[in-house]
């Protein structure tokens, strides 16, 4: 039986890294892409506008049952999608920064849901930080740097 491990075509494919620091390259462009798009598509408006801070917190707390605190919890979505996304970007406090990520796409997720839309955008970019929050940062960021710990560089 002819092994495909054995076709040099093949071997591309079952390598445990497409090329030299791979993993962190991928975690690096994991970082900087949807991190982007959050920022463009959601963060902008949010952060330059704190008018919509309010309505904002309403929107997300009142499905799980808050009412109170509102123009807060509206402030943190748009400080998460508008600043924190660019800590992220430079890998910078990336942990603590996806972490607020993956609570303000929760919050977003349960919104879209209890309204009977579709959370599919939420749920990829809770996906994404949930990935970056267990892996890290990897090693093309700040915190590789300023921390200097064998735990964010692998």
């Amino acid at each position: 039986m002819l092994s495909l491990k054995k076709i040099k075509v093949f071997e591309l494919f079952f390598r445990d890294q497409l090329f030299k620091n791979g993993k962190d390259w991928s975690i690096t462009i994991l970082r900087i892409i949807p991190s982007f798009y959050m920022f463009y598509y959601h963060g902008m408006r949010k952060i330059s506008s704190s008018s919509s801070w309010e309505w904002l917190g309403q929107a997300a707390m009142s499905v799980i049952g808050v009412e109170f605190g509102f123009l807060f919890f509206g402030f943190l979505a748009a400080l998460s999608e508008g600043i924190l996304v660019w800590f992220v970007i430079f890998g910078f406090f990336t942990r603590l920064s996806s972490l607020f990520l993956i609570l303000t796409m929760f919050f977003a997720s349960a919104y879209h849901l209890a309204g009977g839309e579709s959370a599919e955008s939420a749920l990829i970019y809770l996906t994404i930080y949930l990935v970056i929050f267990i892996l890290g940062p990897g090693r093309y960021s700040f915190d590789a740097k300023l921390f200097s710990n064998n735990d964010l560089k692998s």
